[in-house]
């Protein structure tokens, strides 16, 4: 196991973290109408994840010898709700992508494995909700276009 590949490599997941506790605070204050109240609550519990990604990963670094960044990703924030998600869906995707790398280079220290294979689980599991979330508005819409096409 390289270290400092390693290191790099938990860096740029932190980094990503620091990102989305900036974007998903974004996207909660910003979010309006309707769904305001439930968007805008799922949001801030996204923000205070990546928080907590943030801050297992940043000691992990400082535990192997490395020094947390302080940087962070562009924010996407989106102009309305379904740019919102299509947003938060992309940032999750690439959470997968960034802890599955970061897992590759852990092989051989088990411990690293299990926290990397616990958050990986977190980010997954917000893949899985908002694809669900996303999809659903996507099928809501075919369906009211059917039923426009129908009466029309």
């Amino acid at each position: 196991m390289n270290n400092d590949k390693l290191i790099a490599k938990l860096n740029a997941c932190l980094s990503h973290e620091w990102t989305g506790v900036a974007q998903y605070s974004q996207q909660g204050f910003m979010v309006s109408g309707l769904w305001r109240e439930p968007y805008a609550e799922m949001f801030f519990d996204s923000a205070k994840e990546s928080y907590g990604h943030a801050q297992r990963i940043g000691e992990k670094i400082v535990a192997l010898g490395g020094v947390p960044t302080l940087e962070r990703n562009k924010v996407q924030v989106g102009d309305d709700i379904h740019g919102m998600l299509q947003h938060a869906l992309e940032f999750e995707q690439n959470a997968v992508k960034h802890y599955l790398e970061a897992l590759e280079l852990a092989e051989g220290n088990r411990p690293l494995v299990v926290l990397l294979e616990d958050i990986l689980l977190e980010e997954q599991d917000g893949v899985d909700q908002l694809q669900k979330i996303v999809h659903e508005r996507s099928a809501g819409a075919a369906g009211e276009t059917r039923k426009t096409s129908k009466t029309g």
